[in-house]
């Protein structure tokens, strides 16, 4: 468990600068408390994952999603007009846009980036509704309302799926980040490929060293507790 308290002080100053909203609190405790308590235990290949996850992962989730929503901390829309994703996303077939790959005109500017990382196309949005409806049976059919993408619930949900297994672009966390604990490697550079290439890899990666720190205090802090609380 991670002693909240401790955790916000840590990651307040950097790479907050000093100050947290309530809407980025929000954000981020939708997070944690997915990874501290999902509402179902999760299955198939992602409970595999969530069986050797370790800290390194959260800390990295959280520095994408700083990066990712501009520091908001909040899922967000891609920015762009209609235009624009139509010209960019309309015609490709690897995201099962438009009727020659099975999908509908106007599918372009319908399924453009959600979330807190940017869950694109048809196909993508299709793929998450029977992950997300395994802990939210309530959750819509993304691809008749697409904007539920946004809901805190069903964002971390798909943030945690994409990056676990590797949905994305074919990499995951275990690629990259084992236990620090346990002298595993730590890669948090070429954990960008998750999600996006090289782009902003080192600073990403800058970003996740400020929450693994945060993380490890927390944590630390809150095993030392429990340990004397059983030596009573």
């Amino acid at each position: 468990m991670i002693n909240r308290k401790l955790f916000y002080d840590g990651i307040r100053p950097s790479p907050f600068g000093g100050k947290l909203s309530q809407s980025q609190v929000d954000g981020i405790e939708a997070v944690l408390n997915f990874w501290e308590s999902p509402p179902v235990n999760p299955d198939g290949d992602f409970g595999k994952q969530w069986g050797i996850r370790a800290p390194g992962w959260l800390a990295y989730m959280l520095a994408t999603i700083y990066h990712e929503t501009a520091t908001k901390m909040q899922p967000i829309s891609e920015y762009g007009s209609n235009d624009y994703f139509t010209k960019h996303y309309e015609t490709r077939s690897d995201l099962g846009n438009g009727p020659a790959a099975g999908g509908q005109a106007g599918d372009g500017a319908r399924f453009h980036g959600r979330g807190f990382v940017q869950l694109t196309g048809r196909r993508n949005y299709t793929l998450m509704v029977p992950i997300v409806r395994h802990f939210y049976p309530d959750c819509p059919d993304f691809t008749t309302d697409p904007e539920a993408v946004k809901q805190l619930d069903y964002a971390s949900t798909i943030l945690f799926y994409g990056m676990f297994c590797g949905t994305f672009t074919g990499r995951a966390l275990k690629h990259y980040i084992g236990d620090a604990s346990a002298r595993q490697g730590v890669d948090f550079v070429g954990a960008r490929h998750i999600i996006n290439g090289n782009d902003r890899a080192s600073t990403i990666a800058g970003y996740a060293q400020h929450f693994m720190a945060a993380l490890d205090s927390s944590m630390t802090a809150v095993h030392v507790h429990h340990r004397g609380e059983r030596q009573t």
